[in-house]
């Protein structure tokens, strides 16, 4: 006698087995001379070993077929055991795969049959038409027959977190409460293909991903079958940067609906510029579904066409006063300067970004507009968004730390001003450092080995990790001035600051640091260097102004981390660095007699749409553009209507 062990590794044993363990015991029936001990997913089997291969060989055949039809019935297991044809020949036409329960998912419409076809041509294949034409579906069945077949090891499911007009910041939950409504569909559609055993066991190994569109920037994604579902909701950046997540071994299928955008109304999508870009290249399909192909209830195609009709009536009114409209009055409004006379207003300074306005009873009120600076010169245009953008991140980051130090921020009494304690700030910035890299590393790699008095380990390589993070702190320059390195030897040489409020500073500051770290790797981020400011109330040190912001943060993102710089290459950074990366490339450094280019409207744009995906990628939030008209107004009656109320 002979004993074997045989392990079902593709298929559900509770489905294997059936209910009350009725196909195991058929099974030993049909092999009455063999002793068959199940337990979980493991078989051990004892008899002679020409019927111990013929059962290996069936067993084999029974776990196939329940991997591929996600069922088993008494039939066929009688028929694969007795070598009858039927069970396994009767394909039927136009079939992806079976799902749960054994139903078959059948590429039904001619479109879906082109989509079946465009995917096996072609890496990347977009699938444009409305809902319910079944291109969502059969993309996700394709996805799981090419996992089933082993063509590649996991599946990336993905859609932007924009619907409808919803925010996720206002919706109730921790963030995964917040997103998985939106990547509900996808759930449901792998459950009627995959049993949830299965099913859960992919999800939990990673087998299958499901994440927002944000969380795919810096991945490179190998042996997958990815795909964008509602790409009409993604912004330009945002489909070129899912684009290009392509890697080897790999297929892309890219579906949306541009009849539905829920992007705001100045938002651009992102999948009609695609589609115009990538026309004609090679190895991308197309496939145009219609109101033809939909197969959800017969009343969804009239809706489709009421809508259709709704349309063409309501385009035909708009191009009859199309003429009537000032185009400067689509243009967005960028917030440069303020010049306000607030109730009980003592003073205002104009920053680089910021005007900040004294008022009695030491209330600071800072007003984040939408200039940009570089290399330590303003830009001449500002950049839609870009101060509430900054003025929303620095509140979300100092509630978040208001638990290791007192902060300034009492009210934001408007998205782009924050209301708060007037500190007396001290003439020194606090750079926490991580990692070597920037002005650090650039100084390193000319042979330092000391940074503002901190001492920097040998042979450490560029955007290396310190064994622990460093202080190198720098003094706080007048507008046009440029900040300067200094040792804490020096700071309290010149009594810049006192010495045990420098201590204070320091240990709030790698506290503070900590935090950002923790934050950051919540999202995948690394993050690198950034800035803090204090001052000084009634006798306590505070933290003062922004912090973990992109403007004073540097953050690189953690997949691919070692590997690049294993390799020697740079890192992929989430910070403003691509602003100056650009000024660079048109020759300005802020040096004497060098000139700003031109920033068109579409390189404002750009910037505009970059640091909204910046404050989307480190919150996790979508980001809900306040309206820019009349924006001094706006801002003057908020702040305003705070001050006679406080």
């Amino acid at each position: 006698m002979i004993e074997r062990i045989y392990i079902l590794e593709s298929v559900d044993p509770v489905a294997f087995y059936g209910v009350n363990n009725a196909y195991m015991q058929l099974i030993r029936t049909l092999f009455p001379k063999l002793r068959i001990v199940a337990r979980g997913n493991v078989m051990k089997i004892i008899g002679d070993e020409e019927e111990l291969d013929v059962f290996i060989r069936k067993i084999r055949d029974l776990e196939e077929y329940c991997e591929e039809h996600n069922t088993l019935t008494e039939d066929v297991i009688i028929d694969i055991v007795k070598g009858h044809p039927s069970a396994t020949m009767n394909k039927q036409e136009h079939l992806i795969i079976h799902g749960v329960g054994g139903k078959p998912v059948i590429a039904r419409s001619p479109n879906q049959q082109k989509l079946v076809k465009s995917f096996e041509e072609n890496d990347l294949t977009f699938a444009i038409g409305p809902a319910g034409s079944g291109k969502t579906f059969v993309a996700i069945a394709l996805a799981v027959r090419a996992l089933k077949s082993k063509q590649v090891r996991k599946i990336i499911l993905s859609r932007p977190a924009v619907e409808a007009g919803e925010k996720l910041g206002f919706l109730p939950g921790e963030m995964k409460d917040k997103l998985d409504p939106y990547l509900q569909p996808l759930y449901d559609a792998l459950q009627e293909m995959i049993p949830p055993a299965r099913l859960k066991e992919h999800i939990e190994n990673h087998v299958i991903q499901i994440a927002p569109l944000a969380f795919m920037r810096g991945r490179t994604l190998n042996d997958a079958v990815i795909i964008l579902d509602e790409a009409q909701n993604a912004t330009p950046l945002q489909i070129k940067m899912f684009l290009t997540r392509l890697g080897l071994r790999a297929r892309m299928i890219v579906t949306g609906d541009i009849t539905q955008i829920d992007l705001p109304p100045s938002a651009r999508s992102g999948l009609i510029d695609a589609m115009r870009i990538l026309a004609g290249v090679h190895g991308i399909g197309r496939v145009a579904f219609t109101k033809r192909d939909i197969v959800r209830h017969k009343l969804v195609r009239h809706i489709v066409d009421a809508y259709e009709r709704h349309e063409t009536i309501r385009n035909t009114n708009l191009s009859k006063t199309k003429t009537d409209i000032n185009p400067n009055h689509m243009k967005k409004k960028a917030l440069m300067k303020t010049e306000y006379l607030f109730p009980g207003q003592q003073g205002v300074y104009h920053g680089k970004v910021r005007d900040v306005y004294h008022l009695r009873n030491n209330t600071l009120v800072m007003v984040a507009t939408d200039r940009i600076s570089a290399f330590d010169v303003i830009l001449p245009e500002g950049i839609p968004f870009k101060g509430q953008m900054l003025n929303q991140l620095a509140a979300k980051f100092l509630d978040a730390t208001a638990d290791i130090c007192p902060n300034w921020k009492q009210a934001v009494p408007d998205p782009m001003a924050t209301a708060g304690i007037c500190c007396e700030g001290y003439p020194v910035e606090m750079i926490v450092r991580g990692y070597l890299c920037g002005s650090a590393w650039r100084a390193y790699k000319n042979g330092a080995r000391e940074i503002c008095g901190v001492k920097i380990p040998h042979g450490m390589r560029e955007n290396e990790a310190f064994p622990e993070p460093i202080i190198t702190p720098t003094t706080k320059a007048e507008q046009g001035a440029h900040d300067e390195d200094i040792s804490r030897d020096d700071i309290l040489r010149r009594r810049l600051v006192s010495e045990a409020d420098y201590a204070l500073m320091e240990q709030y500051a790698l506290k503070l640091f900590r935090r950002g770290t923790e934050i950051a790797a919540g999202r995948g981020l690394i993050l690198v260097d950034t800035k803090y400011e204090f001052g000084r109330h009634d006798a306590k040190v505070y933290l003062i102004d922004e912090i973990h912001t992109p403007d004073s943060s540097r953050y690189f993102y953690c997949d691919g981390y070692e590997q690049r710089l294993s390799e020697g290459k740079p890192q992929i950074q989430l910070s403003k660095e691509f602003v100056r990366e650009w000024l660079m490339e048109n020759d300005f450094q802020g040096k004497p007699g060098q000139t700003v280019p031109e920033m068109t409207p579409e390189i404002v744009e750009s910037i505009s749409n970059r640091y909204i995906e910046l404050y989307e990628q480190i919150t996790g939030e979508t980001f809900v553009k306040c309206k820019t008209d009349n924006l001094l107004a706006r801002i003057e009656k908020n702040i305003t209507d705070y001050i006679r109320k406080f």
